[in-house]
Parts: C-alpha cells; sequence; structure tokens
C-alpha cells in the first residue's frame, strides 16, 4: 500500500509541472498531430530536466533553480 502511495505522489507531481511550468493545459493546436508534438515537446522538455538535475545534485523533480531568467 506504501508503494502506491509514493507512485501515486510522484505521478500528481509530474501532472502538476507539466501543467504549472509547461502550460501542458494550454496547447493551441489546430490539428490533432500538432497537439501530439507540442505535447510530446513538453514532456520531453519535462525529462531532460529531470536527467540532467542528479547530475547537478539535486533531487529529480526540483526544477526551480535549473533556468535563471
Amino acid at each position: 500500500m506504501a508503494l502506491i502511495v509514493l507512485v501515486r505522489r510522484r505521478v500528481e507531481t509530474v501532472i502538476g509541472q507539466l501543467a504549472e511550468r509547461f502550460s501542458a493545459e494550454r496547447i493551441g493546436a489546430r490539428k490533432f498531430w500538432q497537439w501530439v508534438t507540442r505535447l510530446y515537446r513538453k514532456v520531453a522538455a519535462h525529462t531532460l530536466c529531470v536527467l540532467i538535475n542528479p547530475s547537478l545534485g539535486r533531487p529529480l523533480l526540483d526544477f526551480e533553480g535549473l533556468v535563471t531568467a
């Protein structure tokens, strides 16, 4: 049961980050293949951030300090 809770929290965190940081809820596309492509790019960018974090010695899902504006 504890494993299910951990997995659920991780999934909710990832969905929240995709919605908040990558605006995955608002994908302006006129055709289905454009929508799929844009969503794929957002998920790929999130995955890249997750892969970069361990090399910087940071937690996997902590994106706060990756990009400086």
